[in-house]
């Protein structure tokens, strides 16, 4: 607790500061921004994205995008990105596929693996690692392969824009505990926002996190991390403008890999006999650890070379160095009542650089205004890992699990692998305004792609065809949208999106522990690249004098290209057989803003058909590679794809009475899926062979109230009916995730 006294006391320290240091007026919109404080006014509509790539308002783009704000990350207590994405609909969830165990790290965005496709303030992020909050604006989620970022993922992406200096002066901060009903470790968490200016152009603000905290509803496992991100803006309110931030992060925590699927009920691997087994039971170990560090520096530079010329350049490098050993439950045994499990390590170091250069440009040609945005884009990304065996660790009693079964243990590294990717891409996206109520919006992206692989044992020695892996590719990307204005407030629109997915995008891929052939999932040598295309028609409509922002799409995703291995008869290894199809198609609606200026709404829905398509050939060699996958199945053509819900929703709704108290709440509902391998494995799983990841909802509840003018008490209770459910599980549900139980967190704010 000492950690603990000391950051609410500078928390104290920052807020007493002299009252002389008032805000001074928000700062005049610049062209294209790069990040709009998303909670100055408690909002929960945001009008623009924070890419310059975007040349039109969120309204008149013809794409579905949903952007978390800050005030429902803060309302909810979300503290890490897990947390903020069950915020969208589309998403879901299992914990970790092709052998590698990523928890809820592994998310798909309608119903395609998207864990690689994270990027912050633009910038590629590479690594599986739990990102935290704290120094977190709004995070933004795209729909669709829109090419963007390059390396298009099917189901869309995920942007993160991260907090920068203000010409404004504020303290503000949280001081949190939490608790639930199995007397787990109580949560405490504090995070400090101070901004200063410096001058009337110079701004300096800091960020910091402290967090030693039990996990809700889980014995013995533990998170407990540190963070600090000091940035500093110059020429604020002028034509040049410079951005400088730096961000730590270092988590050392207990991880808890989850319980038997025979727990959970509904699974169809669930097991009477294990009903009396606390929910709190931890089948790890003591030992066990998961430790992050992760560094990120930024720079940026805006020039307002004209009022309607900016060009602006950024350069990101970030550093993810995550070492953990884990201990996984991997089966139950009715006779004795106990609990299987294995010991897992996860040792890599994930560096990324990247230079982002644009210019946006407003100009006319004849009758038509054009609002033009066109760059360069340079990364390089590498990452040195390293594979161990796996270890038993021993059996335990599924009603009274001994943590301390297995002591330390840190064998030597069998395997290792070296990747580095680097791309280049030329882009431009335009918006014209071909009259009063049409506008054309759409853009191309050039992509120069190579990845090299070098996969060797301990001793040196060849892992096999990934060794020696070098291989490049040009891509080219793009979206086309037409939009309808019927009235300022309004939008109707159509649109056609490609992506390229190239060979080798493995980094992109959730969790690359191992090394070898099997490190990178979905790689079949010889393989072409993944093609995917989205047609989407849609309406945005805003209510209430622009308060209430409301959008309804209907998409089609089609994923082509995909490689199926197998082996023809007499055959003794894979080899690529052909190609096969994914699609997903269905409708989402989302809502965000006020209905009153004292009632707030956020939320949205998604409805999905998911389809495999390919032939009976390739289920045939498919089921002779690995038939115990199949059983007595031979087909899959037209089974749906896994953890693949057909309807995800939620919604988050407050309302604010005059006399300072803030009531409100949630509702989040997952409906069933089918237990199986994810879109990116190699293996299929047919619909019904290990049955379904069952559907859930949930509800939760925020009182707020306001102690002072600067003081606000806030208690979460979120579960509020303490329904037991899994939010993911392996391939065969041979183990699972827990959602929390019932919990309450009581949250002191405060805002000088």
């Amino acid at each position: 607790m000492a950690g603990f006294a000391s950051m609410i006391g500078m928390a104290l320290g920052s807020a007493a500061m002299p009252a002389a240091a008032q805000a001074l007026p928000p700062a005049p919109e610049q062209l294209a921004p790069v990040t709009v404080s998303g909670d100055r006014h408690g909002d929960y509509k945001v009008d623009r994205g924070s890419s310059p790539k975007l040349t039109a308002p969120l309204l008149d783009t013809p794409q579905t995008i949903t952007i978390i704000p800050q005030t429902v990350i803060k309302e909810q207590g979300a503290r890490s990105l897990t947390d903020v994405l069950r915020n969208t609909p589309g998403i879901s969830f299992n914990a970790g596929e092709n052998g590698f165990s990523t928890s809820t790290n592994n998310f798909s965005l309608r119903g395609f693996d998207t864990s690689g496709s994270i990027f912050i303030d633009g910038s590629r992020d590479s690594g599986s690692y739990t990102r935290d909050m704290f120094n977190v604006d709004r995070v933004e989620v795209f729909k669709g392969p829109a090419a963007d970022n390059g390396r298009g993922t099917p189901g869309g992406y995920i942007n993160i824009v991260t907090k920068s200096p203000e010409r404004r002066n504020f303290a503000a901060g949280d001081i949190a505990f939490g608790f639930d009903e199995y007397g787990t470790e109580w949560r405490k968490r504090a995070t400090v926002d101070v901004n200063r200016m410096i001058t009337d152009q110079t701004a300096a603000r800091l960020n910091v996190m402290l967090e030693d905290s039990g996990v809700p509803g889980r014995d013995v496992a533990k998170d407990k991390s540190f963070g600090v991100a000091p940035s500093l803006a110059f020429g604020l309110g002028t034509d040049f403008r410079a951005f400088l931030s730096y961000e730590y992060v270092k988590q050392d925590d207990r991880p808890d890999w989850g319980v038997p699927g025979a727990m959970v009920k509904g699974l169809r691997t669930f097991n009477p006999t294990t009903r009396g087994a606390d929910r709190d039971n931890f089948y790890g170990l003591k030992s066990d650890y998961d430790r992050t560090d992760y560094q990120a520096l930024l720079a940026r530079f805006e020039f307002d070379v004209a009022d309607n010329v900016t060009i602006s350049n950024q350069t990101r490098w970030a550093r993810v160095d995550r070492d953990a050993r884990y201990t996984v439950p991997t089966g139950y045994t009715q006779a004795t009542r106990q609990v299987s499990t294995q010991m897992q390590f996860y040792e890599r170091v994930n560096s990324t650089v990247t230079n982002l250069t644009n210019v946006a440009v407003d100009f006319k040609t004849g009758a038509l205004d054009h609002t033009l945005s066109a760059g360069l884009e340079l990364t390089r990304e590498w990452s040195d890992g390293r594979r161990f065996p796996t270890n038993n660790p021993g059996s335990t009693s599924i009603f009274d699990p001994d943590d301390g079964r297995f002591g330390a243990f840190s064998p030597s590294a069998a395997e290792r692998n070296k990747v580095r990717v680097d791309t280049a891409a030329l882009y431009a996206y335009d918006t014209v305004k071909l009259g009063p109520q049409w506008e054309l919006t759409g853009g191309l992206r050039l992509e120069w792609y190579r990845v090299k692989i070098d996969s060797r044992t301990a001793a040196g020695a060849s892992t096999g065809g990934l060794d020696g892996y070098d291989e490049s590719k040009l891509s080219l990307g793009g979206k086309l949208g037409v939009v309808y204005k019927p009235v300022e407030n309004g939008s109707l629109y159509a649109a056609f999106a490609v992506a390229a997915l190239p060979p080798g995008s493995y980094l992109s891929n959730p969790d690359i522990s191992r090394t070898g052939d099997n490190a990178f999932p979905g790689f079949v040598n010889g393989a072409k690249g993944i093609t995917s295309y989205n047609y989407e028609i849609g309406v945005k409509w805003n209510f209430f004098n622009g308060r209430l922002s409301t959008n309804a799409a209907l998409f089609r995703t089609d994923k082509t290209g995909v490689p199926i291995s197998g082996r023809d008869v007499g055959e003794t290894v894979d080899s690529l057989k052909g190609y096969g199809r994914q699609t997903v198609q269905g409708i989402e609606v989302g809502v965000a803003g006020e209905i009153t200026p004292e009632w707030k709404v956020f939320g949205g829905f998604a409805l999905m058909d998911s389809k495999r398509k390919h032939s009976a050939y390739l289920d045939e060699v498919r089921r002779r590679a690995n038939h115990g996958d199949y059983g007595s199945v031979s087909r899959t053509d037209g089974d749906e794809l896994a953890f693949t819900p057909q309807f995800t929703g939620s919604l988050w709704t407050t309302y604010r009475f005059p006399f300072g108290l803030t009531v409100g709440g949630g509702v989040q509902h997952v409906g069933a899926s089918w237990l199986g391998r994810p879109d990116d494995a190699l293996r299929i799983i047919p619909n019904g062979a290990f049955g379904k990841l069952p559907a859930y909802t949930l509800f939760h509840a925020m009182l707020a109230y306001e102690v002072t003018e600067n003081i606000t008490v806030r208690l979460n209770v979120d579960n509020i009916f303490n329904k037991q459910y899994a939010v993911s599980t392996n391939w065969n549900g041979s183990r699972a995730t827990l959602g929390a139980p019932r919990t309450f967190m009581i949250t002191t704010g405060f805002r000088f």
